[in-house]
């Protein structure tokens, strides 16, 4: 659960719940979301965390699921221990 200590958002918190295995994956989508920021992408820098989380969430199976529905379908693993 959320601490209230740390900077951020939900998409922020929703992070720690991805997946050991999807973590090649996580990484690559926020380089992409970098290069992508690097190349004029609209989104302001606060809501990195958002883009991170959508572009990683449109590479699942299936692809661009909600943050509600990717937390019951176990795409996010709420139960996956926090750094």
């Amino acid at each position: 659960m959320p601490d209230n200590q740390k900077r951020g958002m939900l998409e922020t918190f929703l992070a720690y719940m991805i997946p050991n295995q999807s973590e090649p994956f996580w990484q690559y989508a926020q380089d992409v979301v970098t290069e992508a920021k690097r190349r004029g992408a609209p989104f302001i820098d606060a809501h990195r965390d958002k883009a991170n989380i959508y572009t990683w969430l449109a590479w699942q199976n299936p692809p661009g699921r909600q943050l509600h529905n990717a937390i019951m379908e176990r795409i996010l693993n709420p139960q996956h221990p926090q750094p």
